[in-house]
């Protein structure tokens, strides 16, 4: 896998040699790249520590599966960072009306309700901290932490997946001219092995997330490596039609992109070393 990896972003030409690679060795290895380009979501929270929630800092405490807020320190409109939502304590007397200027990703707990906002959408569950056998201000916050995570990393990967997904297919549309010699499954590994550039790029700028402009252009560098995979397959296809001088359907199986016969039998050799 790492010699994929390694060829895709610097001999890009190489990946024709491995499109005889097997269904689960694509799959895998899409699944690194959708990890990699996720790796910013991991990263953040790994290195982002929450904001301490707690019944001194709150003035809040559960009583018979409620939130009871007495505290000197209660304020209905105190704020608790807790990643990238915002958390809000209310006593089952005040309204959620009485937040001033909420955030617009919002968490709220309110008496032994749970309501949480996403822009417009919001989602109510009542009697939450029943519902979940939850009697203590420590439990709460670490259900909703673990809530948080979790929806982020799945939205995180979902979202990445789509996006590599995008590129591979759209990249598909200039080899179309190719299908008759090559099928449309080994196009596809090709350029999900060709993606990897572009995959490697998006990691770094959801790491670092520089200018715009600059991510743009450097798209513009790495897209060299599907562009370096079609001129090769150009040049093989037109070597081969020199060589046999007609190019019938029928030849497809003796075309195969490959440099010559033992090519084949090379990558199936790669496999069982990898």
């Amino acid at each position: 896998m790492f010699e994929v990896f390694t060829n895709s972003i610097v001999y890009p030409k190489n990946i024709v040699n491995y499109h005889n690679k097997k269904g689960g060795f694509v799959f895998l290895y899409t699944l690194a790249l959708i990890i990699l380009m996720s790796l910013a979501t991991f990263v953040f929270y790994i290195s982002n520590k929450p904001q301490e929630i707690s019944e001194l800092s709150s003035g809040c405490t559960i009583v018979d599966s409620s939130l009871v807020c007495s505290g000197e320190t209660y304020d209905p409109n105190n704020k608790f960072e807790l990643y990238d939502f915002t958390v809000y304590l209310l006593s089952e007397e005040d309204q959620l009306g009485d937040i001033i200027n909420r955030e617009i990703l919002a968490i709220v707990l309110n008496g032994p309700d749970l309501t949480i906002f996403v822009g417009d959408r919001i989602i109510r569950l009542d009697n939450f901290m029943l519902n979940y056998q939850l009697d203590s201000l420590d439990e709460v916050i670490g259900v909703l932490e673990f809530s948080v995570i979790s929806s982020g990393v799945f939205l995180g990967i979902i979202s990445n997946t789509f996006i590599l997904l995008f590129i591979i297919f759209v990249s598909t549309i200039p080899f179309m001219r190719f299908k008759k010699v090559i099928s449309y499954r080994k196009i596809f590994k090709m350029l999900t092995f060709a993606a990897t550039p572009m995959a490697f790029l998006f990691a770094i700028y959801n790491l670092v997330n520089f200018d715009m402009i600059i991510f743009f252009i450097l798209m513009l560098v790495a897209y060299r490596s599907v562009l370096s995979l079609q001129r090769e397959l150009q040049m093989r296809l037109i070597h081969h039609v020199n060589t046999k001088n007609t190019m019938e359907p029928q030849d497809i199986d003796s075309f195969e992109v490959q440099d010559d016969d033992n090519d084949e039998n090379n990558d199936e050799n790669n496999d069982e070393e990898e």
